[in-house]
């Protein structure tokens, strides 16, 4: 469902700024949540900016509707991160449509709060796949699609570094991206390409809804959840010029939680 409307922004740009003008931007798993806030952001600062997703085509349109309201390009396409040749048809077909490829988010991702014990081998797959194999497809597309001075963030965990809990699986599937993101910023350094990762607390979205929203006293330092626009705006500095020297890190966004 592509759009490429021509008319001048239409909404109030928050940021002041139109400093991704002429960079192309993917979101995976951009159709809602911190992926969706994190596409508005970019349309925001005058990037052309695609969303891909692998349901929920209504999610989709909303978000790309919202995005028409900058005056951008932009495009909601279809894919299904967990298969690699759905994530290089993806960017394959937007470095054709659109010349370059600068920006790469990823944001899918699944949870399972049970203990260890309890999961199933159909627990196993479903937190690998959507939170292990899916980043590493997109980050092995990237490497190969990205433009010199590129940039990619991944959108993990803060569980993935905290203490005993019952988030084992989910917790060891986000470690493994963090593991990915080292190695990666590694290898593409030499092309001023940027890798990172932005591990976010308790955030009410559609997948933590917030029904146990904090008190004053609970372990949340700031008496709330996040939400999707905390962990975008975080995303939002590292594609930028301000964030060139930052490769290779974890940046938790989570309110200091404990």
């Amino acid at each position: 469902m592509p759009r490429l409307p021509a008319d001048p922004v239409r909404r109030q740009n928050r940021t002041g700024t139109r400093d991704l003008l002429g960079k192309v931007a993917v979101i995976v798993g951009g159709s809602r949540n911190q992926g969706a806030a994190c596409a508005e952001l970019f349309a925001e600062r005058g990037a052309t900016t695609v969303i891909s997703y692998a349901h929920g085509e209504h999610a989709a349109a909303r978000t790309l509707a919202a995005l028409d309201g900058y005056g951008v390009r932009a495009e909601a396409i279809r894919s299904d991160a967990v298969q690699s040749c759905d994530v290089n048809t993806l960017f394959k077909g937007v470095v054709a449509r659109h010349g370059r490829l600068d920006i790469v988010v990823h944001a899918v991702g699944a949870f399972l709060h049970k203990p260890l014990a309890q999961h199933t081998d159909v627990d196993f797959d479903l937190l690998i796949d959507h939170n292990t194999r899916s980043a590493f497809n997109t980050l092995r597309a990237a490497a190969d699609h990205l433009a010199d001075n590129g940039r990619y963030v991944v959108v993990t965990s803060a569980v993935a570094s905290a203490g005993p809990g019952p988030y084992g699986l989910y917790a060891a599937s986000k470690a493994a991206v963090e593991r990915l993101v080292s190695a990666a910023a590694h290898e593409l350094a030499g092309r001023d390409i940027t890798v990172n990762a932005v591990a976010p607390g308790p955030v009410s979205d559609s997948i933590y809804p917030g029904i146990d929203v904090p008190g004053p006293h609970s372990r949340y330092a700031r008496s709330r959840l996040g939400q999707p626009e905390d962990v975008a705006g975080v995303i939002s500095w590292l594609v930028s010029d301000a964030a060139a020297w930052i490769s290779g890190q974890v940046i938790r966004v989570d309110g200091g939680t404990a």
